[in-house]
């Protein structure tokens, strides 16, 4: 049986980012990014975030890069004592290159129930015919 090709070839999460891109991540949002015919639709959690503290941007019609900040609750008392602390807080960053064009001028996303989903529909190709001298 033959390898399966996916369309994403990267996911970049880490701190040490192979492109260059020096920045401080705090957490990774878990993802689940989906082929759906013409249109590629990426989910993201992000519970507790607001849709002002997340940008999204889309490079070269391959490379999309999502980021923000998820802002930890004021506390009113001076002197906190925690018990438990497994709620996840500051800046998260994702960078996914995917192997086709992206539509730039079709993106469209969505922030629901601490859910971010973005719908990006396939960049069609052009056919071009080249007549032969």
């Amino acid at each position: 049986m033959g390898k399966k090709n996916y369309p994403v070839f990267e996911v970049e999460i880490s701190k040490n980012f192979s492109s260059g891109i020096s920045t401080q991540v705090d957490w990774e949002p878990s993802t689940n990014i989906i082929e759906c015919g013409e249109t590629l639709v990426v989910e993201m959690e992000l519970p507790g975030v607001n849709k002002q503290d997340v940008s999204i941007l889309l490079q070269e019609n391959r490379e999309l890069i999502i980021r923000g900040v998820k802002n930890k609750p004021p506390l009113s008392e001076p002197r906190v004592t925690y018990y438990l602390f497994e709620r996840e807080y500051g800046q998260f960053y994702k960078r996914i290159v995917i192997d086709f064009a992206l539509d730039s001028d079709r993106i469209s996303s969505t922030m629901e129930n601490g859910v971010l989903t973005i719908e990006i529909p396939k960049k069609k190709a052009k056919k071009i015919a080249v007549d032969i001298e």
